[in-house]
């Protein structure tokens, strides 16, 4: 694991996705648009409130103005409802993309420093990552002249497709050899 994380390729194509800007302009623009009408919904409702308050107890319709009035202001009030509920909807997907963007960062972060972070790592938490991590491995049905099992990894982390296989074929991998000798 340690080595598939140095590897060049892992690394660019992940960095690519990561650094993909992450577009909330739409989401945005529509939860501007609903904030606006929020606005006019509460204007609406301020101009019925004081309709109410300024109707004559003396005129002859003023229940049936008044019970026009209050009609008006429950519709307004379910208005507002549904348009609240449409901005929380849409804020909602926005901190998601943006959580989503958080993670992969993370995520990322963890992969370049992982031969570093494995080392304080028992057993057991490299293993929970890993299976966090790998989606499926695809081995040989025999061990290879170039000594390889693997045929290659498919990921299931956010910032890379399914599509994205890295092969570990060592004819695609840099191998250094170090003799140590005192």
């Amino acid at each position: 694991m340690k080595s598939a994380t140095r590897d060049r390729k892992l690394s660019s194509s992940i960095k690519k996705r990561i650094n993909a800007d992450v577009d909330t302009t739409a989401i945005d623009k529509e939860i501007k648009t609903y904030k606006t009408q929020m606005r006019k919904l509460y204007g609406c409702k301020d101009v019925i409130n004081n309709d109410i308050e300024a109707l004559d107890v003396e005129d002859k319709h003023y229940l049936r103005r008044k019970r026009d009035l209050e009609e008006g202001l429950y519709k307004i009030y379910d208005r507002i409802d549904e348009v609240e509920s449409l901005i929380l909807e849409a804020q909602s997907k926005c901190q998601s993309i943006l959580e989503e963007k958080t993670s992969a960062d993370n995520i990322y972060k963890l992969l370049v420093f992982f031969d570093k972070i494995c080392d304080f790592m028992t057993e057991e938490e490299r293993r929970m990552f890993v299976t966090q991590l790998i989606d499926e491995i695809n081995v040989y049905e025999e061990r290879q002249a170039n000594g390889q099992w693997i045929k290659s990894i498919k990921f299931k982390v956010p910032m890379i497709c399914n599509e994205t296989v890295f092969g570990l074929d060592k004819n695609n991998c840099l191998e250094t050899v170090v003799l140590l000798s005192q």
